[in-house]
């Protein structure tokens, strides 16, 4: 750095004698003086004061820099000599006050100068860079919400694009183009993503010339953050790496830090450039002055923006020092505008560091504020009048100057004196450190040029204080010359910037006082002489003239007047990046397409459970799962839903939410519609991808590099039965990389449907690929989605248009009418029901003013909903815009009925879909080539055809044709299965079609007889809903059953006609089916009580679940016949464990006794191979890895090693000193771990039995032991809570695993080595994550201890036993309960998976290893047909006609007494009520007496009946009304008895208080009686016209149940010791004791004539008994038939009133059964009339002589259930022999 005493030796000095000149370098300087008119050099010495500091203020700006930088591409040569001008004034200048009267030539304040071009259309092709950067900008501009803060107003850049995103407004058609891409998030993707690219093209590209670095520069403020600071990064690279000054690379350089998006721009990046900009010039400045120049300029403009962010990090000695001695050691220069330069970037370097920037510190003196932040209105809009108050203040307040701190802070002197030389003051302001006000002049002038304030900009030129100072003057000529020359400006203002040059210079007396100033706007207005726009060149040249007249003087600028880097000729970048990537501009061609296509005005979210067997409570948002599937490394997902659930319209948002959110280079997403493609399981992606017009090299391009979201829509309507995932081999080495969302419908998929979906591993090595694989399924509609979607659909304009000149609904009623049609609610929780529904609502309750009475049925819904599709669309033809053809064959239609011709039009393209295409929705038709097949008489060119199919319910996709939802067409089937002729009936209520007399018999080619339809469920549900309103069809279906027993070529028809009805729940009970031909028939789930099936075609029949009770099927064909159980195995004492070997061909069973305890059975045949007597009572067992070793363990403490083979004993293993309960194989076989209740653990050698180590840390029993699947850790379970993990090798411990859940009873590690299992003493299972240690899900459901845990071989469930009798099966991944079973009668003690997954054994205390088929458990869960609970009362109906039941969860049904089909209640219960009893009023309508808070509730179920309350409850335990309906009896929680007189509900009495436990409350039907009993065994008689105590008798144990005999004569007790005692209510007759139930008696019923009584019991049988009572004789009872058929007690009995020997029963398995009871003499036959939720296989009674293809097993398990069959071999029995 030069000091003070060298520069008063420099030789440019004048004055100085003393020192020695150089010659040469004074007459230069001389010349320099000249040009600015000014005498020879001499000494001055500056006289300024310091005289205050500056405010610290936070900057309110938003200005980030001087408005330009201007670059140039071709330097103009500098003249040879400059030429002078007059002499320079020696006198001081004039104070500002005598400035003149301002001339107003900008007339008015603009917006900032934007350079707008053509805005592209959607998908036009963008090709030059102007027109990006316009687009990007006003994208910008559309989506950034307003500036919130001065502090974010201080980010924006000075430049026109970003000024254009801070326009007020914009034009019409800048909003429309914003709307049109704001309906095309593809394209507005595009446009940002070009300029991503093109600074990455930018950055590759070495060789930088001017046009691109201007082309580039112009994105600058547009860019996003990441990118705009990549394309500043290498650009600083690119200069740094410039071996010559590329001075337009250094004007972008800094024309990007200018325009800088708000947040970009760092401290750091500002430092960084600052020092490189300074290492530059130091290497430059003693060169010629057009690189310092250029290089000065940079700085300045730098400085500027520095000052601006108030950048903190420049380093004093680093940064400082060495920039103001370079910028000192200018003074040498011969240059003066160089000079000037250094000048300005001396004062903007003061400001650098600072607390406020030149501008903020003129606001601070013109507002008054001294700290706080400064407010500035609008964007750039600055407050003219503050602005020239601060700058005077400023000036007089600091006398001119602001001393800073330091002398290093070199400054330029402002010239203020009249008469200074400029020279001299230039090169004193190199010698003090100050700040300056024209730099803060010249600072606001540029802020107001750039928010277009030019009107206030003229007015700050005539009254800024400073505008005597010559450096001021100096500056504004400048800025006044850039405005002139810069092309963004229109020319009007360009040419006003001329004007004012000029009359400054000819009119202004201040302005020119100094010759350097005029000589320096000569020149400037010289320059633009040359200008390529006319005006403003003819302007110039007119000047010059005036100017000059008389002179011969040539002036001439050597640098040209420019602020930013001119606007590039062509768009060579943009070029590039537009043909580097095709692929992307087509990919953006196809998103556009997509998004357009999606078209979905009403859409609710659907939720989704985990799970089919999840609880739909546990339902999330589908949505939030298929993120997160996305974001998980998983790669397929299973979407299942029911038909019409809205699995397609999710697939279409899903793809549309993900094409919205594309971004370039991310995963492509593909909506697949598989139904349309051929042969999706093979090259599935690039068939799509062809079919949408992209090229095999595309292809194959986005094959090697780029991610896929493939959504595949409709697996099931595609008729596959392949995994896609596998077949197309995606996500392997070298194949496409995706990610699989796949929908199939529920219906679709068998047990197994996993497998269809599951994806290979990547690693074939990999344990599993569970984890690649997940699932969700759609529950159906919540009333609340039911009621967004109903408020939606009435908002819909579409909506309006149903009620043609009537008002729309709103959502209210449209709400109401789906309460009040009975089972309307239920049937639209399916979405797309929901939306037929709404359709079809206005038609129906227009027809129908009583909603109540509306039989209202999914077939129903489109019938109406086809109806009504084909009638709106009829009336849009519009018949005088037809051609006189189509106008012909309209007129045609009309005359034959439009819609009835349009539904057989369907009806025939239905079943021509499936007979040629069998079932495949999407018809392809070109007209070309298929005018001559099936498809042309429904899609060529015929008119009426072409009519019909535009009214149709039918989509178009170019060439492709299907109906507008899969359902549509399976409804259409079977319509014409079921063929129906319509008829006019009187009543609109029900069904208005029937089939005709034997139509379906006389139609062989009829689909019924030609198509299987057991794969397709959704068309026998229709069919269903067709047998349940139309008895006709029923008949028809059982005619064709019949039919098949003499014609064979009914057997298809047989096998769907029965298949129909079993799942429209017809029973079939006592059936003549003798000889019917229907292989392969569904019955499961059937019910076929009595049933007659000899000689009977039952091959591949699926009897799953059936009722088959004294059914008979001797001699029929049964092979392949499925039961979907298998036998269990009996054995002679306590089963403690079960063992499959690896190879799964052996099952060891190990029991508690001493002799025989393990048996080895093959599990092919079950027949028993070998036997051991191992030591001790066996507890526990384990096989080797390689099955040919077992080892047991038992109470005395030892384990015994077996060969499996031989049957030989080993060795035995001692060590233990108490129960041995858990043993276990490494996975290497050389090690045995053992686990007991010493509390210790050890490990054997298998080969010798030493023990090599034991394990000690727990504190209790330890119950099991298992390696992990590494064998490489043991871990251990203890009733001390804890679960231990060991390294198996060396015994070391390692990590505790503490439960909250209490006792380890039970472990299991996952095959795939993520979880382990821990069953607890309460029942509750807790899974671990194996590699954390972390707790996982806990999953609830056993009621008692778990005893066992089993994970299936592909860890996908887990089954756990338990000392609450029951299996369960889980969902692992899920935690969800999939089944429980409960067929033991015992504590299960050990469960185990078959190796193929394909079984579960379990065994435990009933004897038993129960067997159980993994098809069937997944299959018969919860297929019940009612979900009610318990049922626990039960009562006819007056006439007869209709049951009533109540049960838990406060469950009322209604029942046809004949049929057993539902009868909707009018009304529905709150939720809120607990049902203690119902019954029927008097008048036959159904009556519920319920409990809420601490009052007693009566409801009849009749529309417009009123509740009655009897208050004054104490907490109702139970309720009982009496027959006639006048009385009801409660007692409470503390046993009190009241009675209630309905005829006055205020009055009570108190019968009991406080007594004993009450279980039993009855009135007699006549005789005014109440019976009341308690668990002591007393029961008390009252009489209920005196509420007295009539008498009282007791037993010895609890009463259960009473009833009174029809007569009130005599009293039934049935007591919890299983008797049943009659009693004479009247005299202390002798009483009758009925003995045969073996467990308490729940219920007595006397049938109406009173000689029969039915009871029910724990025993889970019904006995039934008869009185005997001979002439003469006392009377007596029998027990003359029992009911083994039950599955829980029986809680309820009730006898027909009107049909003899009718009773129905109540049971706490959730099933309703009526019985019809026949006698003959002494023959008594009770046959099952109808049942509900008996889906489970019962065989008792089952005759299977002579049957032909059943197996051994299946044999021995139907004689297990009860089947009598005497066709085993002597062979067989033995094989499956019980043992004794």
């Amino acid at each position: 750095m030069t000091n003070k005493s060298s520069n008063q030796s420099d030789t440019h000095a004048t004055g100085d004698a003393g020192k020695a000149n150089d010659t040469q370098r004074v007459r230069e300087c001389d010349e320099i003086r000249g040009i600015f008119g000014v005498s020879k050099s001499k000494t001055k010495e500056a006289d300024a004061t310091a005289t205050n500091q500056a405010v610290d203020l936070q900057d309110p700006l938003q200005v980030v820099g001087p408005p330009t930088a201007s670059s140039i591409s071709d330097i103009h040569s500098v003249a040879d000599k400059p030429v002078t001008s007059s002499p320079s004034f020696e006198k001081p200048l004039p104070a500002p006050a005598e400035t003149k009267k301002t001339s107003n030539i900008f007339l008015e304040n603009l917006a900032a100068p934007v350079k707008k071009t053509e805005l592209p259309a959607v998908q036009d092709r963008i090709e030059v860079t102007q027109q990006l950067a316009y687009c990007t900008a006003l994208l910008l501009r559309g989506s950034s919400p307003p500036l919130a803060s001065a502090a974010q107003h201080e980010e924006y850049a000075c430049d026109p694009t970003v000024t254009l995103q801070n326009t007020p407004s914009l034009d019409k058609m800048e909003l429309d183009w914003l709307a049109e891409m704001d309906k095309n998030p593809p394209a507005k993707e595009r446009i940002l993503w070009l300029g991503t690219r093109m600074v990455d093209e930018f950055a590759m590209d070495v060789l930088k010339d001017s046009t691109e670095i201007a082309e580039i520069v112009l994105l600058g403020p547009v860019l996003d953050k990441d990118t705009y600071r990549n394309l500043l990064s290498c650009t600083i690279a690119a200069f740094e790496q410039s071996v010559l000054l590329n001075v337009d690379l250094l004007q972008g350089l800094v024309q990007l830090v200018q325009v800088a998006p708000p947040g970009s721009l760092l401290s750091d990046d500002l430092v960084k450039i600052l020092r490189v900009l300074r290492i530059c010039l130091q290497d430059t400045h003693q060169q010629s002055s057009l690189h310092p120049f250029h290089l000065t300029l940079a700085l300045s403009r730098l400085l500027d923006v520095m000052a601006e962010h108030k950048v903190k990090d420049l380093k004093r000695v680093e940064d400082h020092e060495p920039l103001s001695g370079i910028l000192s050691g200018l003074k040498d220069s011969s240059d003066p505008y160089l000079m000037y330069q250094a000048c300005y970037a001396l004062q903007a370097l003061q400001y650098v560091p600072d607390d406020e920037s030149a501008l903020q510190s003129v606001l601070r003196h013109g507002m008054g504020v001294v700290n706080g932040l400064i407010q500035v209105s609008g964007v750039f809009k600055l407050d003219l009048g503050a602005v020239l108050e601060g700058l005077d203040k400023l000036q007089q307040a600091l006398g001119g100057i602001i001393v800073v701190a330091s002398n290093v802070y070199m400054g330029v002197n402002s010239v203020i004196e009249s008469g200074r030389e400029v020279m001299d003051g230039l090169r004193e302001g190199f010698s003090e450190g100050k700040k300056r006000p024209w730099y803060a002049a010249i600072r606001v002038a540029q802020a107001l040029l750039q928010a277009g304030q030019l009107k206030d900009l003229n007015q700050l030129i005539y009254e800024a204080p400073c505008r005597s100072d010559p450096l001021f003057q100096w500056g504004i000529c400048q800025l006044l010359g850039e405005i002139a020359s810069d092309v963004m400006w229109d020319t009007n203002v360009r040419q006003q910037a001329v004007d004012l040059l000029g009359d400054l210079y000819k009119n202004d007396s201040q302005w020119g006082k100094d010759e350097s100033v005029k000589t320096w706007m000569v020149n400037i207005i010289g320059q633009l002489s040359t200008s390529s726009d006319q005006a403003v060149k003819a302007i110039a040249i007119g000047l010059l003239k005036d100017f000059h007249h008389g002179q011969d003087t040539t002036t001439r600028f050597p640098y040209l007047l420019r602020n930013r880097l001119p606007l590039p000729t062509s768009s060579p970048i943009l070029a590039r990046v537009q043909n580097i990537t095709p692929l992307e501009y087509d990919l953006c061609q196809y998103q556009i397409q997509r998004l357009q296509q999606h078209r979905e005005t009403v859409y609710i979210p659907p939720l989704a459970k985990p799970s089919l067997k999840a609880k739909d409570e546990d339902a999330l948002p589908l949505l939030e799962k298929v993120l997160e599937f996305l974001a998980s490394e998983r790669q397929v997902m299973l979407v299942l839903g029911d038909s019409g659930s809205g699995k397609s319209t999710f697939n279409r948002h899903l793809e549309h939410r993900l094409w919205t959110e594309y971004k370039q280079g991310g995963p492509i997403p593909l909506l697949i519609n598989l139904p349309a493609m051929d042969r999706p399981d093979q090259d599935l992606i690039a068939k799509h991808l062809r079919a949408n017009n992209f090229s095999d090299d595309q292809i194959q391009e986005m094959k090697q590099h780029r991610r896929f979201v493939v959504i595949c829509d409709g697996y099931d309507e595609s008729q596959q039965q392949v995994n896609l995932h596998r077949s197309n081999a995606l996500n392997q080495p070298g194949q496409w990389n995706t990610k699989m969302v796949i929908s199939c419908r529920t219906q679709f998929l068998g047990p197994n449907y996993v497998d269809r979906f599951k994806p290979l591993p990547t690693d074939r090595y990999a344990s599993g690929s569970q984890d690649l694989f997940q699932e969700a399924v759609i529950t159906p509609f919540s009333k609340d989605q039911i009621k967004s979607y109903v408020e939606q659909y009435a908002q819909d304009p579409q909506t309006a248009l149903l009620f043609r000149d009537q008002s729309a609904w709103s959502s209210e009623e449209y709400m109401h009418k789906l309460a009040a049609i009975p089972n309307l609610m239920d049937l639209v929780k399916n979405p797309f029901l929901l939306t037929l529904a709404l359709k079809a609502l206005p038609g129906l309750v227009a027809s129908n003013k009583d909603l109540a009475s509306i039989l209202i049925t999914c077939v129903r819904l489109y019938d109406m909903f086809v109806d009504q599709w084909l009638e709106t669309n009829r009336q849009r033809i519009q018949p005088n815009k037809l051609s006189q053809k189509d106008l012909e064959a309209y007129t045609s239609l009309m005359d034959d009925d439009f819609i009835g011709c349009g539904i057989d039009y369907l009806l025939r393209l239905a079943a021509a879909i499936f007979k040629e295409q069998d079932g495949r929705a999407v018809v392809q038709y070109v007209h070309r080539q298929d005018k001559d097949s099936w498809k042309a008489e429904f899609f060529g060119t015929n008119p009426e055809a072409k009519l019909l199919r535009e009214v149709s319910p039918l989509t178009r996709t170019g060439n492709q044709f299907r109906f507008v939802h899969r359902s549509v067409l399976e409804y259409l089937l079977s319509r014409v299965i079921y063929n129906p002729v319509e008829i006019v009936e009187e009543d609109m209520d029900q069904e208005s079609e029937t089939t005709s007399s034997a139509s379906l018999l006389s139609n062989g080619n009829y689909p019924l007889f030609k198509k299987n339809l057991l794969a397709e469920p959704s068309i026998i549900q229709f069919l269903c809903d067709r047998v349940k309103t139309i008895p006709d069809f029923e008949q028809q279906l059982r005619a064709v059953i019949d039919l098949s027993k003499t014609d064979p070529s009914a057997a298809i028809a047989a096998t769907n006609a029965i298949t129909i009805l079993v799942r429209a729940g017809v029973a079939f009970h006592n059936a003549d089916l003798r000889g019917v031909k229907i292989a392969g028939a569904d019955l499961s789930g059937g019910q076929f009580d009595h049933a007659q099936f000899q000689g009977a075609d039952l091959r591949d029949v699926n009897l799953s679940r059936s009722w088959l009770r004294k059914a008979n099927m001797s001699g029929a064909q049964m092979d392949g016949v499925q039961f979907g159980e298998l036998p269990y195995l009996e054995l002679k004492g306590t089963v403690q464990a079960c063992a499959y070997s690896p190879d799964g061909r052996m099952l060891a069973v190990g029991v508690a006794s001493w002799g025989i305890n393990v048996s080895i059975y093959d599990t092919s045949s079950w027949t028993r191979i070998n036997s051991f007597a191992a030591p001790g009572v066996v507890k526990t067992m384990a096989f080797s890895p390689d099955g040919t070793r077992v080892v047991f363990g038992g109470k005395d403490g030892l384990l015994g090693l077996w060969d499996c083979a031989g049957g030989q004993e080993m060795f035995v293993m001692e060590g233990h000193s108490d129960y041995v309960n858990s043993v276990a194989f490494s996975p290497c076989g050389k090690h045995i771990a053992s686990s007991s209740d010493d509390r210790t653990v050890r490990v054997w050698d298998s080969q010798t039995g030493e023990s090599l180590f034991v394990l000690k840390g727990h504190t209790r029993w330890i119950k099991s032991i298992k390696y992990s699947l590494s064998g490489e850790w043991l871990v251990s379970g203890s009733y001390d809570n804890t679960i231990r993990l060991w390294n198996s090798e060396t015994g070391e411990p390692w990590i505790v695993l503490n439960s909250s859940l209490g006792e380890v009873h039970s472990l299991a590690i996952s095959p795939d080595g993520r979880w382990i299992a821990s069953g607890h003493a309460r029942g509750e299972l807790q899974l671990w994550h194996a590699e954390s240690g972390e707790p996982g899900p806990i999953l609830y459901g056993h009621t008692r201890g778990v005893t066992g845990i089993a994970f299936s071989p592909d860890s996908r469930w887990i089954a756990s036993c338990s000392d609450d009798y029951t299996v369960r099966l889980w969902d692992a991944s899920t935690g969800t309960l999939i089944n429980t079973l409960a067929s033991h009668k015992a504590p299960v003690n050990d469960v185990a998976f078959s190796p193929n997954g394909l079984q579960i054994a379990s065994g435990g205390h009933d004897r038993r290893v129960r067997l159980w088929d993994m098809d069937s458990i997944l299959t018969s869960s919860v297929e019940q047909q009612d979900q009610i609970g318990a049922v626990s009362k039960t009562v006819y109906s007056p006439n007869g006609q209709a049951i009533l039941t109540s049960g838990s969860g406060q469950t009322v049904k209604q029942w046809s007494a004949l049929t057993g089909a539902s009868i909707p209640l009018s009304i529905k219960l709150p939720e809120s009520l607990s049902v203690r009893s119902a019954s029927y009023s008097l008048n036959g309508f159904p009556t519920v007496a319920a409990t809420q808070d601490e009052s007693i509730r009566l409801w009849e179920l009749q529309k417009g009946s009123r509740e009655t309350i009897l208050e004054g409850s104490r907490g109702t335990k139970r309720v009982t009304m009496s027959p006639c309906c006048r009385w009801i009896v409660s007692s409470d929680w503390d046993d009190t008895v009241t009675l209630w007189n309905l005829a006055n509900t205020r009055q009570k009495h108190v019968l009991i208080e406080k007594s004993e436990e009450i279980r039993c409350l009855e009135f007699s039907a006549t005789r005014h009686r109440l019976a009341v009993g308690g668990w002591s065994g007393t029961i008390k008689l009252f009489d209920l016209q005196s509420n007295g105590l009539v008498t009282s008798k007791s037993t010895n144990w609890g009463i259960g149940a009473m009833s009174f005999s029809p007569d009130g004569l005599q009293l039934a007790v049935g007591t919890d010791d299983g008797l049943i005692y009659l009693w004479g209510s009247q005299s202390d007759e002798r009483d009758i004791e009925l003995v045969g139930h073996t467990g308490g008696v729940d219920c007595i019923a006397y049938s109406p004539c009173g000689e029969w009584i039915a009871s029910g019991s724990w025993d889970k049988t019904v006995r039934l008994w008869r009185r005997r009572q001979p002439p003469g004789d006392r009377e007596s009872w029998s027990c003359v038939s029992t009911v083994h058929d039950y599955f829980g007690s029986v809680l309820d009995i009730a006898w027909s009133p009107t049909v003899p020997m009718e009773f129905v029963t109540a049971c706490m398995d959730e099933s309703v059964r009526v019985w019809r009871v026949s006698s003959d003499g002494e023959d008594v036959v009770v046959k099952l009339l109808w049942g509900t939720n008996l889906a489970v296989l019962y065989t008792d009674g089952l005759v299977l002589k002579g049957t032909i293809g059943l197996s051994p097993s299946q044999k021995k398990l139907l004689d297990q259930r009860g089947a009598i069959d005497d066709s085993l071999t002597l062979e067989e029995v033995r094989g499956l022999e019980v043992e004794e």
